[in-house]
């Protein structure tokens, strides 16, 4: 996992991540949720070095995965934060993969919603695209992914513990925009649509990811979009 200057965030799976050689999906999940429900009594800091060390696991969880389908070392990918000169503007990439052959081959956006789902999502769902269209215009052979992740519930009013309300409405509308988007089959279709969208979510009790949500045959689902992910890179970029 990419290694950043920092300390403790306070919770113990989510700290335990970066001890972790390979956090698979399932223990982003369990860790977030366990930020999820402890957010409302840590400070700043904490909050800040949490949500940066589940980004990081996010990250690596994806390539690790996508690695698996395509077997394949893709040994110029990374994870983190790294700087992509896009067609509008330079952005920070949280997957990506430079080839000295092909130049910018995979880029991935994370957008993680652990709080305030209501106000965050299509915030989130909106910075997706724009960050497909950035980078599609300058490379357009790029695969292009985004990834939400999201809580099945969230707190009724900020700071309340007690009481929470189901964001599963708010998540099958995403589901059905998300599915949409993600739809780039060929270079030559629109920049703003992505080769894949990942959309995960999981009880914020457990981190369990929701058997249900996203529905199965959506594209969405974290294999569903894995998947699609790896066939698009096969179809451009894998060797002959």
């Amino acid at each position: 996992m990419p290694s950043r200057e920092r300390g403790l965030s306070g919770f113990a799976l989510v700290d335990g991540l970066e001890q972790t050689p390979r956090p698979t999906i399932s223990d982003y999940c369990k860790a977030a949720a366990e930020y999820i429900r402890g957010a409302s009594a840590c400070t700043a800091g904490q909050a800040k070095c949490a949500q940066t060390r589940l980004s990081d696991s996010l990250g690596v969880a994806f390539l690790a995965d996508l690695r698996d389908r395509l077997q394949q070392p893709l040994p110029t990918a990374r994870t983190g934060e790294h700087e992509v000169g896009g067609g509008l503007r330079t952005v920070q990439a949280d997957v990506s993969e430079m080839t000295q052959t092909n130049g910018l081959t995979l880029a991935v956006e994370l957008k993680p919603v652990h709080l305030a789902v209501g106000r965050a999502i299509w915030n989130r769902f909106g910075d997706i695209r724009v960050f497909a269209v950035n980078i599609h215009l300058k490379f357009p052979f790029a695969v292009v992914g985004g990834v939400m992740t999201l809580p099945t519930k969230e707190r009724l009013a900020s700071g309340d513990d007690a009481h929470w309300k189901t964001t599963t409405q708010l998540v099958t509308r995403a589901v059905a925009r998300f599915s949409r988007a993600s739809s780039r089959l060929t270079e030559g279709d629109a920049p703003h649509l992505l080769e894949g969208i990942g959309i995960v979510v999981f009880d914020h009790e457990t981190g369990v990811m929701d058997p249900e949500l996203p529905p199965e045959g959506s594209g969405v689902r974290w294999p569903e979009f894995v998947a699609a992910m790896a066939v698009a890179y096969e179809a451009r970029f894998a060797e002959l």
